[in-house]
């Protein structure tokens, strides 16, 4: 029975996960998360990497394929264009091949929002869901798309970014260099500032209180997320839209609002056609969408799409 290794990297930790697929089920046989030290640079880690799927290797004899989340934009090659929160010179750094080279099996890269995406689609909140669309939201805002159990990356590979949609011609500007996107307007700092708190987790604490400023705020990110996938519903129309990360998990207050604000918004669809849901997979997610995305690398089929 052939398993996959995901890894998932991350400024504080590397989450890894060993999963495999038996009868007709994906199922996680192995789980655990390691420092990244990412103060130590680009060499360090990669290296890092390479020596835990080595291990992993030894460990799982019949590992077959091996898949690495990171929190950023990389080329077609492995060379990395974009860690914004990772410190070092990333920028033109090599990070495939010393992973590949620790155990010579098939291996590959992929954006964290989009492994997460990947891990929910087929074996979280939207397991047999034909069109799936996610938000990770947190510090950035990640998003992904999957249809029939396929992650889509576009013809260059970074199709998914979902918050980069401008979506507030006049709003801040965004990390990525334009003005106006959906990330900004979202993420877990939009939310602190409008609470007037200094975290997400302490705004919703308040508005779990019943604090009316950060119900407020609660409510505004909300409007500005629901404008976002009201455009995501339009053009792709999915079965199940997943809302993941920090803030998301947090409880039910923003999922709500937003539900709330799509319902108004959404006027070409039933209400009960749109279907926002929590993520399900927690802190591994993204490792082991990182190891199904190894597995199709190694030429694994994926998709657990029901056909009734």
């Amino acid at each position: 029975m052939s398993k996959f290794l995901g890894l998932d990297l991350g400024g504080t930790n590397i989450k890894v996960a060993v999963i495999e697929k038996t009868s007709n089920a994906w199922t996680v046989i192995n789980e655990e998360d390691v420092p990244t030290q990412a103060e130590k640079g680009p060499a360090h880690v990669v290296s890092r990497l390479a020596e835990i799927a080595a291990k992993k290797q030894q460990e799982f004899s019949d590992l077959s394929g091996v898949g690495v989340a990171v929190p950023g934009l990389f080329n077609a090659d492995g060379t990395i264009e974009l860690f914004p929160n990772l410190p070092g010179a990333w920028r033109g750094f090599q990070a495939l091949e010393p992973i590949r080279s620790a155990t010579n099996l098939p291996t590959a890269i992929i954006n964290d929002a989009r492994a997460f995406t990947l891990g929910e689609a087929i074996m979280g909140a939207a397991l047999g869901k034909k069109v799936v669309a996610c938000l990770v939201i947190g510090t950035g805002v990640g998003g992904g798309v999957v249809i029939d159990g396929k992650i889509q990356l576009g013809a260059n590979g970074a199709a998914g970014e979902i918050a980069h949609q401008i979506i507030k011609f006049d709003g801040p500007m965004c990390g990525c260099g334009a003005q106006g996107c959906a990330e900004p307007l979202t993420n877990s700092a939009a939310i602190a500032k409008l609470a007037g708190t200094k975290t997400a987790e302490e705004a919703y604490q308040n508005a779990v209180a019943g604090d009316e400023k950060a119900l407020a705020a609660f409510k505004e990110v909300a409007y500005w997320i629901a404008i976002t996938l009201t455009n995501i519903m339009v053009v792709l129309a999915p079965d199940t839209i997943i809302i993941g990360g920090g803030v998301a998990q947090s409880g039910d207050i923003l999922l709500n609002e937003i539900r709330a604000a799509m319902h108004e918004r959404a006027h070409l669809y039933d209400v009960s056609e749109i279907n926002i849901v929590p993520a399900t997979l927690g802190f591994y997610a993204g490792s082991i969408g990182a190891g199904l995305y190894g597995a199709i690398t190694a030429g694994a089929q994926l998709s657990l799409i029901s056909t009734t």
